[in-house]
């Protein structure tokens, strides 16, 4: 079999090595040696890259100890990974990120002696009890990779189905199973009746079985102490056992099983190694077995060492480096590729380090009427764990090539977000999230959580067509009051409202009028257009160059009257700290009846397109002049005019005022 050859334990990592100590499973599978090495030393050539293949336990009492100086740690057992985290040994007391999942299959003989694939194909419970049944017979015998602290992932899996075994009222009368302590990573192990220990206690050894002479184990069951792929390659051989060849079982990893069924891993002087008396009797468990579908995902993860405790010397750059490349998008894509059509199920390893996120709603394209409403779902990658509630999912504008989030929300209870925002621009947009740490076991002590990697949709290229609204026009002797809304009513850059007419019964273009250059945010408008009394079609355009599709809104014929006889003006207006002071000037002088009033129209997106009274004061005999106090809301861009009424003559208007409070 080829494996990456291990550091010596003497060496530690320098600025130019990268050591990564981890399960076997990722090195039996192939994965290692022909996917992450050397496309990891592709992207980084400025590190070499070693990893040190054990079980589980043995690899992160490597990384707590400092053992060949690893910088970083790749295992899949919740149960001792959670111990790592709180015990301070990853780097900034960070759970591990997510980098893909397997599944775990239970592997027997061709000829399946214990009936398994028969009884209990999907049930790994119901397997492991008619295998310790047949083993108990003599026709079978159970090959586990064994071990206590030093456990591999595939125990501590084992060990848990054992514990289904006894739960689930299946366990053989034949069948005496102990307790394996929460330290050594919880479940239950067989043990031979004659240890002296009673059904349900504490097993010996530090948390385990041993077998062979002196062990305690029964004699059906063998615990090997080596890798994952020395495991399976022993249960097809299947050399020395009471029960003969051809009868014995273990539990691995699929991507462990599919390398070495597809015949293309060597052994000593390139001899390729086979395993043509084993296949899969058990696997992917079923919702209504013990323990649910989800009972034999195989969850990995990697952690960064901490520098900071002692006997570590952590190339820090190069583990942060390596984190990054296993959970990117581009090396997430190739797990796909690897081993894809050696096994029905398909490739055994599954990407998982980001949510999938799915998103409707962004159209090509939008016109700006209404807000866009984006919705779409949040889904946790790893099978079987919470739904992502709670969490933040950012809508973002592509902007000179980095994603700027423009508007957000929260997912519920089962993952769902809904956004509503009115794209300002056209450009491209796409619906992402940060990265999320979860706490994915809340019933382990201490709780187990990992981190989730960003995760972003595809881009769709939104082309954003403006919009007219509120449209009105109004006589006001000698002029017409334009007043409307536009949309998208933010985020304008030379956004500007022209104001179009043309005589009725004319012919021709509409002629321009008058123009308003919009704030940065004036979602309506007021315009003075100087029109000669008479009938009058009016539009107007609204455009924003290179930001939207420009829109003209429908026309409005209107009357314009004569110029009245009295008139107003904004003689003075000064903003203060906390309000303004306004000063008008009247023609001609007050009489009784008289009066002032002062009009306003606030010209943010969603705010009423029509002048409101704000105030109203009384003009007496001989009086042509009127101040006006008030405060105003913040920060808003206001606009003011002046109407001036006197008892039985058409109203007159002052010039528009617009103010800016910020």
């Amino acid at each position: 079999m080829f494996l990456v050859v291990a550091p010596s334990l003497a060496s530690a990592d320098t600025s130019s090595t990268l050591t990564v100590v981890g399960t076997s499973d990722v090195n039996d599978s192939g994965l290692i040696p022909n996917l992450i090495q050397p496309q990891f030393e592709k992207d980084f050539p400025q590190f070499t890259f070693k990893y040190s293949p054990s079980a589980t336990g043995a690899a992160i009492q490597a990384a707590e100890n400092g053992t060949g100086g690893p910088s970083a740690l790749i295992v899949h057992a919740a149960s001792l990974e959670n111990q790592f985290v709180a015990n301070g040994f990853s780097y900034n007391n960070q759970y591990g990120n997510a980098i893909f999942t397997n599944d775990f299959v239970i592997i027997g003989p061709n000829g399946d002696p214990a009936g398994v694939n028969a009884s209990a194909p999907n049930n790994a419970a119901q397997a492991f009890a008619d295998i310790a049944a047949a083993g108990a017979a003599g026709k079978a015998t159970f090959i586990s990779r064994g071990g206590n602290v030093t456990a591999s992932g595939t125990t501590v899996e084992e060990h848990a189905i054992w514990a289904l075994v006894a739960s689930s009222g299946l366990q053989p009368a034949s069948l005496t199973l102990c307790t394996v302590s929460a330290a050594d990573g919880g479940g239950m192990s067989p043990i031979a009746a004659s240890a002296g220990v009673p059904n349900g206690g504490a097993c010996p050894q530090n948390g385990t079985v041993i077998s062979g002479q002196g062990g305690d184990a029964p004699t059906w069951y063998d615990v090997n102490t080596v890798s994952q792929a020395s495991t399976v390659e022993n249960t097809d051989s299947c050399n020395g056992f009471a029960s003969g060849a051809n009868s014995c079982y273990t539990i691995t990893d699929r991507g462990t099983f599919d390398y070495l069924s597809s015949g293309t891993d060597t052994g000593p002087g390139g001899t390729p190694i086979t395993i043509p008396d084993i296949k899969i009797v058990t696997r992917d468990n079923s919702a209504s077995a013990p323990g649910g579908q989800y009972l034999l995902v195989n969850y990995f993860h990697v952690y960064i060492i901490n520098p900071s405790k002692p006997n570590e010397t952590v190339n820090l750059t190069a583990a942060q480096d390596f984190v990054s490349f296993l959970t990117s998008p581009a090396f997430q894509s190739q797990l796909k590729t690897y081993l894809p059509t050696t096994d029905p199920g398909g490739p055994p390893f599954v990407a998982d380090a980001s949510p999938n996120l799915t998103v409707s709603g962004l159209s090509k394209n939008y016109t700006a009427k209404k807000p866009l409403t984006v919705k779409g779902t949040l889904v946790n990658a790893e099978p079987g764990y919470p739904a992502l509630a709670s969490q933040s999912v950012f809508l973002d504008q592509i902007v000179a090539g980095q994603p700027i989030p423009v508007a957000s929300a929260k997912t519920n209870s089962t993952g769902a977000y809904s956004i509503k925002y009115t794209p300002t621009s056209s450009g491209s947009y796409e619906v992402s999230t940060g990265q999320i740490s979860m706490i994915e076991n809340a019933t382990l002590n201490p709780v187990y959580g990992d981190i989730l990697s960003p995760s972003s949709t595809s881009p769709v290229k939104v082309t954003v067509h403006a919009a007219t609204s509120n449209f009105k026009v109004e006589s006001q002797g000698g002029k017409a009051l334009v007043l409307g809304t536009v949309g998208p009513g933010t985020g304008h850059v030379k956004g500007t409202v022209a104001v179009l007419a043309r005589a009725v019964g004319k012919k021709g273009a509409f002629k321009k009028v008058a123009t308003e250059r919009l704030a940065s945010n004036q979602g309506n408008f007021a315009i003075l257009a100087p029109l000669a009394p008479g009938n009058w079609n009016v539009k107007v355009k609204f455009s924003d160059s290179g930001q939207v599709v420009a829109a003209t809104s429908r026309t409005v014929k209107v009357t314009i009257g004569p110029k009245p006889t009295s008139g107003i003006t904004i003689s003075s207006f000064k903003p203060k700290s906390k309000g303004f002071t306004l000063i008008g000037k009247a023609t001609p002088s007050g009489e009784s009846g008289a009066k002032i009033e002062l009009l306003r129209i606030n010209t943010a997106a969603g705010a009423p397109a029509k002048f409101t009274v704000f105030g109203t004061a009384q003009l007496g005999a001989g009086k042509n002049k009127v101040t006006f106090h008030g405060t105003l809301r913040r920060p808003a861009r206001w606009v003011f005019q002046l109407e001036y009424v006197r008892p039985d003559e058409a109203p007159s208007f002052s010039g528009l005022k617009t103010i800016t409070i910020k």
